[in-house]
């Protein structure tokens, strides 16, 4: 161990749930102790390449911290990787999966399909299946009522709402599988490929009626990203929707507040300036828990000027990963220039229409060689000498006419 560690008891912002309609929600996601042990194929994510840190990068970063199982940390202008542990192999990621589900609601809205004041109103099947159920975090909806856009999104992001998630995916694109196809499309389209995406909240298939789970997928189904590959979610997701940052940045929000059942929900960000673990530069993002995949969250923040995602995954208890996330930043401002020491890997990946494109480069230099090829044995046939024309073919011409 390279630091002194206190035990915490704390409230993550994914991991709440509803304490009282008037109250701030308060409590674990899913109330147990992580049990890592129950992570997934460990030969899958042995497959997944490691990032190498080149000559000249400082050591004492490397033992920060031996409490996290996967972490990265990226310089977002470069998309160089500062800090990494495990960082390219895939592990259960949870409610992090959530930021998908608003970058998803910002397009439709872009698209016009909705609207932010647009009113849902919540189905029975949505309280019975995700908001009574204990053991998932939920902005704690009532049967009947009317919630906006807002409102949910806000219910994503504050409470890490399954029940607002499920009911905002299921109104968009028409059910939970639907939506799920269209999350992945999109991590298809940027390039991220070693994912697996079954929900659109985060919580694993065990939790939820099989009504919810898409073709192929089982029990133990669970959505799966490398940390490296959450950065690069989030980043595509804060640059294209910079709008979410003020849903993870806000301190409390209250949903249908002109209602019967207002729903007042608190920020439990710890890393918030102000907060235990504060500062100046932090504007979000969204944590996640459960057995698998531990205690996890995703940061958008600026240090030394420059914007950075740290993301921590597989945090133990006793730990917070908000904590693990202080650490490293700690450490990594100890040493300003290193984004721009040469030689260090970066988390970004070829786009599905770039390597279309590149493909159909190739392709089209295949044809161009083939063609130069198929031109250049042509005019090879053409200038063969005529062996026709000597003595004897044309005495056999004459006699016979042959070789006419």
């Amino acid at each position: 161990m390279t630091k002194l560690h206190t035990k915490l008891v704390l409230v993550t912002l994914a991991s709440t749930t509803l304490l009282g309609l008037a109250s701030p929600i308060m409590a674990q996601e899913l109330k147990k102790t992580p049990d890592l042990t129950k992570d997934f194929s460990q030969t899958q994510a042995s497959q997944a390449s490691s990032f190498t840190m080149p000559s000249g990068y400082p050591e004492e970063l490397n033992s920060l911290t031996e409490d996290t199982r996967s972490y990265v940390v990226i310089d977002q202008d470069t998309h160089k990787v500062l800090m990494e542990r495990e960082g390219n192999k895939p592990y259960p990621i949870a409610s992090m999966s959530k930021i998908m589900s608003v970058y998803l609601t910002y397009k439709a809205i872009e698209e016009g399909k909705i609207k932010l004041d647009d009113k849902i109103k919540t189905p029975e099947s949505i309280v019975r299946d995700f908001t009574d159920n204990a053991e998932l975090s939920n902005a704690g909806l009532v049967t009947d009522a009317e919630y906006t856009v807002q409102d949910l999104l806000y219910g994503i992001m504050l409470a890490s709402g399954n029940d607002a998630t499920t009911l905002l995916m299921s109104h968009i694109y028409g059910s939970e599988q639907e939506a799920v196809a269209a999350i992945r499309r999109q991590l298809d389209e940027w390039g991220i490929e070693n994912y697996e995406f079954y929900t659109t909240s985060g919580a694993p298939n065990k939790y939820l009626p099989e009504s919810y789970w898409i073709e192929g997928s089982t029990k133990d189904s669970q959505n799966k990203m490398s940390a490296a590959d959450v950065a690069l979610m989030a980043q595509y997701i804060t640059e294209k929707y910079p709008q979410i940052l003020e849903l993870s940045s806000a301190r409390e929000y209250t949903m249908a507040k002109d209602s019967d059942h207002p729903i007042k929900m608190a920020n439990n960000n710890l890393l918030l300036e102000g907060a235990q673990y504060g500062r100046p530069g932090v504007t979000g993002l969204k944590s996640g828990y459960t057995d698998e995949a531990g205690k996890c969250f995703v940061t958008t923040t600026t240090e030394n000027g420059r914007k950075m995602i740290a993301v921590v995954m597989g945090v133990q208890e006793p730990y917070s990963s908000y904590e693990e996330t202080k650490i490293l930043l700690d450490g990594l401002n100890k040493h300003p220039e290193l984004y721009q020491l040469e030689g260090l890997a970066t988390n970004l990946l070829p786009t599905q229409a770039e390597k279309e494109a590149q493909a159909a480069k190739k392709a089209a230099e295949e044809a161009a060689s083939k063609a130069q090829a198929a031109g250049s044995k042509e005019e090879n046939v053409e200038n063969l000498p005529n062996r026709r024309n000597n003595p004897f073919t044309n005495f056999m011409r004459s006699i016979f006419g042959i070789f006419n």
